[in-house]
């Protein structure tokens, strides 16, 4: 709740009535009365009672965002994160541009059952805000297989705006690269390419450097990511390690479903079709990531009706996930690799990132398959990259193979065949450029003052935005990285998409949500060159906060505008 919220919350009509008695007996007998709920979740309740009296019926229209926080007194945001609460569970369903309406009695009965006793996960009264994004309405329904990108697709386009250096770079998720780090990077790699210039037609061969592999190994290992060089192979980024382990399982199981975050990154549903995949949405929220009790709901339900998913792998980002920003707990991390052995489900951690988490940085699920080998574990490859903490210019990542052992097509040796007949080899010179930046110990520097420099941002962005538009737009805090999710619930798509033109002959370069897979309208904005401090010496004037508050100020402009007409 927003301190507004605690301020003006004696002034507003109680959420309390004649429909939640029920509702406020149960809760009083598990320990909790309706005064101790959060607003929002007694919101929740009260309409949650509603359904179970038959004062609303299925398939009744609910009052719209806007309209419910005038009735309740509630802000925007807490009317969204109840609303999302209820979705989750399935007992009401958004429809685009139409609004929500209550589930089916079916359905409802069933998902209620299951969060008040049949589920061995927390209850939602205990997640955290924002976690229970409205708009994910597959989290209990049919998952939905992605439409196929084609090069004639806006995604492109979009792209190429967002990567313009004529634009201010709010849209491509591209990391600051005026640092010492990336300086000193091209100085080694100058030193680098004058050494080998003796030897033109050099490759770095893969599984790649030993020097890199060997520095890459070690600079996990002694954060926590006990890793062993022998099972890296170096790829031209994880964009494109992805492409070759996806290419590698087409040839060993032909056309497979892939599970992937909705809302999610859209390059990977781009790889996913490209090699001739199907890629299956599975529901993601805004501070926990995938959601992994509606991947197991899914994957074990017991329908006759409705079959349960069957998935042959599976793509999550666990820390940092693009666009919401949300990172797997512990407790999720291992039922995933549970779930995931048990369906026999191939892993695929997009660790991109991890490495810029803030406050809480978890172990990846490389670690915990490392840490209990005694436990049923699923097959399990990482992607990493220098592409979003380094310098995406590099073209420069990694896979770490869980069995690099093992003779399959998925296994270390297989692997480096297919990485030699895509693209052969990489740039040696640039291979040594980084083991030496790694070794030197001002990598590992470097990601820990953009990791501090990227939280200001961040943090500075959103509290512009909440100043100038208050609960019009949901902003919710990232756990890393530089990207902030910018919820615009009350634009229908058409505004959306004029918004993203208005900015985008404003100058400002963005990525409309509609490209993630996110049925609630917003932009995906980079905070990273946001930032007046930057990493420069302090001594040294900066010339950029003017440019860059003129950026914010074109911004909040162009959002006050479209938001106007969306309550219009």
């Amino acid at each position: 709740m927003s301190s507004a919220e605690h301020a003006s919350s004696a002034s507003r009509p109680s959420l309390a009535g004649p429909a939640s008695n029920s509702t406020t007996s149960s809760i009083a007998s598990s320990g909790a009365t309706a005064a101790t709920l959060p607003r929002y979740q007694q919101l929740v309740e009260r309409l949650k009672a509603q359904m179970a009296t038959g004062k609303l019926s299925a398939g009744q229209r609910l009052p719209s965002l806007r309209r419910q926080a005038a009735q309740s007194g509630l802000g925007l945001n807490s009317v969204i994160r109840a609303y999302g609460e209820l979705e989750a569970a399935g007992l009401i369903i958004a429809e685009p541009r139409a609004g929500y309406r209550v589930a089916p009695s079916t359905q409802a009965a069933h998902d209620t059952n299951d969060l008040n006793g049949g589920s061995q996960t927390s209850p939602a009264s205990s997640r955290h805000p924002g976690e229970s994004q409205h708009g994910q309405r597959e989290s209990h329904h049919r998952p939905r297989a992605i439409t196929t990108l084609t090069i004639s697709d806006p995604a492109w386009q979009a792209m190429a705006n967002a990567s313009d250096p004529r634009l201010a770079p709010l849209g491509a998720a591209h990391p600051e690269l005026d640092a010492p780090a990336v300086r000193r990077l091209y100085r080694l790699a100058r030193t680098q390419l004058g050494a080998h210039a003796q030897h033109p037609s050099a490759y770095a061969l893969p599984p790649g450097s030993n020097a890199l592999r060997t520095a890459i190994a070690q600079h996990l290992s002694h954060h926590g990511h006990p890793c062993d060089s022998d099972a890296l192979l170096i790829s031209q980024g994880a964009q494109h390690g992805m492409s070759l382990l996806l290419g590698q399982l087409r040839a060993a199981k032909g056309r497979c479903r892939v599970g992937v975050e909705a809302p999610g990154y859209f390059g990977i549903v781009a790889a996913i079709e490209a090699q001739g995949h199907q890629a299956i949405a599975i529901p993601a929220r805004a501070h926990q990531g995938l959601d992994v009790e509606a991947l197991e709901r899914l994957l074990e339900r017991h329908d006759d009706k409705t079959p349960a998913l069957t998935l042959d792998a599976l793509i999550v980002t666990a820390d940092g996930h693009n666009p919401l920003g949300g990172q797997l707990s512990t407790s999720d991390r291992h039922r995933l690799l549970a779930l995931a052995a048990r369906h026999a489900i191939l892993l695929v951690e997009n660790t991109t990132f991890a490495e810029l988490s803030f406050d809480t940085r978890q172990p990846w699920l490389a670690d915990l398959a490392h840490r209990h080998a005694d436990r049923p574990m699923p097959a399990l490859i990482s992607l990493g990259s220098f592409s979003k903490t380094l310098d995406p210019r590099t073209r420069c990542g990694w896979l770490w193979l869980s069995r690099p052992e093992q003779d399959s097509p998925l296994g270390l040796q297989a692997m480096i065949r297919a990485r030699w007949a895509n693209g052969m080899g990489d740039m040696p010179w640039m291979h040594a450029a980084l083991s030496e930046l790694i070794t030197s110990g001002d990598y590992g520097r470097h990601v820990q003052r953009m990791r501090r420099c990227y939280a200001r941002r961040l943090e500075r962005l959103r509290a512009h935005l909440s100043a100038a538009l208050g609960d019009s737009v949901w902003l919710p805090p990232p756990s890393g990285g530089y990207l902030q999710w910018c919820g615009l619930p009350s634009l229908e798509a058409r505004q959306l998409e004029q918004l993203h033109q208005d900015l985008l002959n404003a100058g400002i370069a963005t990525l409309p949500g509609s490209l993630f897979n996110a049925e609630q309208s917003g932009l995906r904005l980079n905070a990273a060159q946001l930032g007046e401090e930057v990493t420069q010496s302090a001594a040294r004037p900066s010339d950029t906060a003017p440019r860059q508050q003129d950026i914010l100020a074109r911004l909040t402009a162009h959002l006050q505008k479209a938001l106007a007409q969306g309550e219009g």
